[in-house]
C-alpha cells in the first residue's frame, strides 16, 4: 500500500504490478500546498515495464492495454478486503495528521489567546 499524510490509500502494488487510486499532479514543491486528485476509474502499471509510470501519458494504446488488464483491479481487491478486515481487528492507534491552514490557524490562535494581536 501508498498511503498519503493524511492516511488515504493512494496506490496498491502487487508483484511488478501497481494501481493507482489518487495522484499528486502538481510538481516540485507544490506538491506540499496541493491536494492529491482522487480517480474516478484507477490507473494501472507494469512496473517492470514502465518503472517511471509514464505510459497513461506518453503511449498510443495505454487504454486499450488497460481494458485488456483490468482483472489485475479485481485481484487486488481481495488483498484491499484482507487488510480491511486488519485494520478492524487491530484499530490505527491515532489519526493522520492534518496539514491545512485552518486548522494550524485555530492552534496558533488558541495557544495566543484571541489572536487578535
Amino acid at each position: 500500500f501508498y498511503i498519503s499524510d493524511d492516511g488515504d490509500i493512494l496506490a496498491i502494488r502487487m508483484g511488478d504490478w501497481k494501481v493507482v487510486l489518487m495522484e499528486q499532479r502538481a510538481k516540485q514543491l507544490m506538491c506540499w500546498f496541493e491536494p492529491f486528485v482522487k480517480l474516478r476509474a484507477p490507473k494501472m502499471f507494469n512496473l517492470r515495464r514502465d518503472p517511471f509510470e509514464r505510459a497513461d501519458e506518453n503511449s498510443n494504446t495505454y487504454w486499450d492495454w488497460l481494458i485488456s488488464h483490468a482483472y489485475i483491479i479485481y485481484e487486488m481487491q481481495a488483498i484491499v478486503a484482507q487488510q480491511i478486515e486488519d485494520f478492524v481487528k487491530f484499530p490505527p492507534r491515532q489519526k493522520p495528521a492534518a496539514f491545512n491552514l485552518d486548522e494550524v490557524l485555530r492552534h496558533l490562535q488558541e495557544a495566543g489567546g484571541s489572536g487578535n494581536h
